[in-house]
């Protein structure tokens, strides 16, 4: 999956190369995306597409500025931890060595699996406790995320994304309570980013708690590519304060996104052709091992 993934950026990529217009100036930035499904670009509808990463990717691109991009350590699900984990990667170091700018989405996977959300009610709910455990959590593993990362490369430009609000569809005397935590959540990744040196890119203001448009399925917290670009753009405001938004228009040149469905039987067709070339080579060298001092072939000759 992961290599399929990897190469759907640069399908995306080709697709929408002439979408905005180019600027003549010297290529050379190396983007890397780290984190969860959001960085990934998961939809609503368990794809993989068009995220805020590669809409980033695209508006450097057509600034004549990427060198190159990458979200292979991406991943739905994982959680501050596991995106943590990720650092201790040879690849993934190598990526982050080279980069001159990183994005982090974390946080979000720590405390959402503790919110119930009842789509059919519209009602949600959550435990205080476990939740003020999980924040906790992630500011602890934000700061060893960001120090890892300063460790590894103390001149890249370092983004943390911020969140918006994932549930528009409850019943309004449901959103507060929900709602400040995620402003807790996103306070805590603010702090530590600031204190690391790093940059925050808060996108909540761009979503509120009423995007529907945006988070189109109410039993799902992932935006579509129009939630996708106002994240991007959300970053641009902060890489570039006063530049253009990258145009509405862009999202119909985009690729259709990828089924999960389809991915996971992409890599189980992967994992059998790699154990029949595993077998092939079992075999060669079961006929080429010696026995009792000779090699197969010549031992069945003797015994003729």
């Amino acid at each position: 999956m992961r290599k399929r993934i990897c190469l759907y950026v640069v399908v995306f990529l080709l697709a929408v190369a002439t979408a905005l217009p180019v600027k003549a100036e010297a290529a050379g930035l190396h983007y890397v995306a780290l984190g969860d499904s959001l960085a990934a670009g998961q939809t609503p509808n368990k794809e993989i597409g068009a995220g805020y990463a590669d809409l980033i990717a695209l508006s450097l691109q057509q600034s004549g500025s990427l060198a190159s991009f990458s979200k292979n350590w991406a991943f739905p699900g994982y959680t501050t931890e596991q995106v943590l984990e990720q650092l201790d990667k040879k690849g993934a170091q190598q990526d982050v060595r080279k980069a001159n700018i990183i994005t982090i989405s974390a946080g979000a996977n720590d405390l959402l699996p503790l919110i119930r959300n009842d789509s059919v009610r519209g009602m949600l709910s959550y435990e205080p406790i476990p939740a003020a455990f999980a924040l906790n959590r992630v500011r602890k593993t934000y700061i060893q995320l960001l120090d890892k990362i300063e460790k590894l490369n103390p001149h890249a430009e370092v983004y943390a994304m911020g969140y918006y609000f994932p549930y528009p569809h409850v019943k309004e005397q449901h959103k507060p309570s929900v709602e400040k935590q995620l402003g807790i959540l996103n306070q805590i990744i603010k702090q530590e980013a600031e204190r690391a040196g790093a940059h925050f890119v808060p996108v909540s203001s761009r979503f509120g708690n009423s995007a529907k448009s945006l988070l189109p399925n109410p039993k799902d917290v992932h935006p579509n590519t129009a939630g996708y670009l106002q994240m991007a753009n959300s970053f641009l405001d902060v890489y570039t304060p006063g530049s253009p938004d990258i145009p509405e228009q862009v999202l119909n040149t985009l690729p259709a996104p990828i089924p999960f469905s389809k991915l996971t039987s992409n890599e189980k067709e992967e994992e059998k052709e790699a154990e029949k070339e595993e077998e092939a080579k079992a075999e060669v060298a079961m006929v080429d091992q010696p026995i009792n001092g000779c090699k197969r072939g010549e031992e069945l000759l003797v015994r003729r």
